[in-house]
């Protein structure tokens, strides 16, 4: 049944209230001292970012809340903008990235106050766009691919979008998303479940590529090395084509798109 437009504003400003909240004790939240969730991006964020390539490109990071993937890519980047809706998360980011980073690399990164549903940018301004755990605090499904649009709209023809989302697939992580969000106990307020399938669509819609699929769980491509018999070698294909099937369930999921030349 949808939802009613009240209920839908209530979780929003629900959402809002809590991220913001969140904002503001980065300090005492740091996620790189979670190992868990460190190799939960690797596996999943990381590697679509890799898989597109982010040398001296210009990205789009919507929904930057803690600064872990500016400073992780601050070496390799041409410019970084960085959004948020919450004026706390902008301000907390921005205070530990000047902080925490030399001068040189800092003076690469904006940070910037804006809607995800509406982006202050022109259109193909980006090499590349990304948004990581990011679109599924969005409460309405209008919003959630307004979002996706505008990603596409402001990244510049050939260039690729990186979306990861939480996974409903996945019955354990979906159960106590659902319990905490029944309980009113989860600590952003909001989260949307997606399907692969459901994120891909949105995209699609847009005319981008899927080019690039990961997960939490799926092992990365060909890290066996030449040489090796050819029963290994057959073993090691089987397993890894297992494993990437079972990619499907993990927690966190997404594609890297490639927007088409006109």
């Amino acid at each position: 049944m949808p939802e009613s437009t009240p209920n839908l504003k209530s979780r929003s400003e629900a959402a809002i209230s809590a991220y913001e909240d969140l904002g503001t004790r980065f300090e005492e939240n740091d996620p790189r001292e979670q190992y868990t969730y460190m190799y939960s991006k690797l596996r999943s964020d990381y590697t679509l970012m890799e898989r597109v390539g982010m040398d001296g490109k210009s990205v789009l990071n919507v929904g930057c809340s803690f600064p872990i993937d500016e400073i992780y890519y601050a070496r390799k980047i041409g410019h970084w903008t960085a959004i948020d809706l919450s004026p706390q998360s902008i301000e907390g980011a921005e205070q530990i990235l000047r902080r925490e980073l030399h001068p040189d690399l800092a003076a690469k990164f904006t940070f910037q106050v804006a809607d995800a549903c509406d982006l202050p940018f022109e259109d193909g301004t980006f090499d590349v766009a990304v948004s990581m755990s990011t679109i599924d605090h969005i409460p309405s499904p209008e919003g959630r691919q307004k979002a996706v649009d505008e990603m596409a709209r402001t990244t510049k023809p050939g260039g690729h979008l990186v979306i990861t989302v939480p996974n409903w697939w996945n019955p354990p992580y979906a159960l106590g998303i659902w319990k905490m969000t029944r309980e009113k106990t989860l600590h952003y307020g909001y989260a949307h479940l997606f399907s692969p399938i459901e994120i891909r669509k949105m995209a699609e819609r847009n005319g981008l590529r899927p080019i690039s699929f990961a997960s939490s769980i799926a092992p990365l491509d060909d890290v066996w090395l030449p040489g090796y018999p050819a029963p290994i070698r057959w073993g090691a294909k089987l397993e890894f084509r297992v494993h990437r099937t079972l990619g499907y369930l993990g927690r966190r999921v997404g594609y890297a798109f490639e927007k088409p030349m006109r």
